[in-house]
């Protein structure tokens, strides 16, 4: 089953290191067994690009993951699309399906899409839980793994940590389950309808 993920934001929030994670916790760490018993290992793709100036300007990182060869790098038209700017918003709004999976920074993101939208308040609450706002990222992708299910827990931190300098490892290990534990509020609170 392949899974077409992108995250997007604005240069210098951290939306590369999200896809990097993902891809590295899919493609290396997350093993799962099959129907017939047997380990099914993942692949993983992840493409990047920037807007016009690399602080301040649109960023999007993409992932790609299959159980099967995958023959064609980019995702076309993304499972998931997790935004963290208007400026992305407007951007990358279009480029989904309907069943689209949307997770946005409602803190960030100023418009409402319809469809199957979670509302992550990634940025505020890193700030004030976690106390920075430099993890939002973190949080946001906490949140994902909660809402996809493309990846364990388990796998997704082990990536990050090897990501991220050893004296962050705390920090970043707090602002991941802040994301998993507002994402399950987020499905719990739809789910009351």
């Amino acid at each position: 089953m392949d899974s077409q993920v992108r995250f997007s934001g604005f240069g210098g929030q951290g939306v590369i290191l999200m896809g990097i994670v993902l891809a590295r916790a899919a493609a290396l760490y997350d093993r799962r067994v099959g129907g017939d018993g047997k380990e099914v290992r993942k692949s993983a793709i992840q493409t990047q690009s920037y807007g016009p100036s690399a602080r301040g300007g649109h960023s999007k990182c993409d992932v790609k993951i299959s159980d099967a060869e995958m023959l064609y790098p980019f995702v076309e038209v993304p499972d998931y699309l997790v935004i963290m700017s208007q400026q992305a918003y407007a951007k990358y709004i279009q480029e989904r399906k309907p069943d689209t999976k949307i997770i946005i920074d409602p803190d960030l993101v100023f418009d409402r899409p319809k469809g199957d939208v979670y509302h992550i308040s990634a940025t505020t609450a890193a700030e004030e839980t976690v106390g920075t706002r430099i993890v939002a990222n973190v949080v946001m992708l906490g949140a994902f793994r909660e809402i996809s299910d493309i990846v364990s827990l388990e796998s997704l931190e082990r990536a990050l940590l090897e990501s991220v300098p050893k004296p962050t490892h705390d920090l970043n290990r707090s602002a991941l389950k802040l994301g998993a534990k507002l994402a399950s509020e987020a499905v719990e609170k739809r789910s009351k309808g």
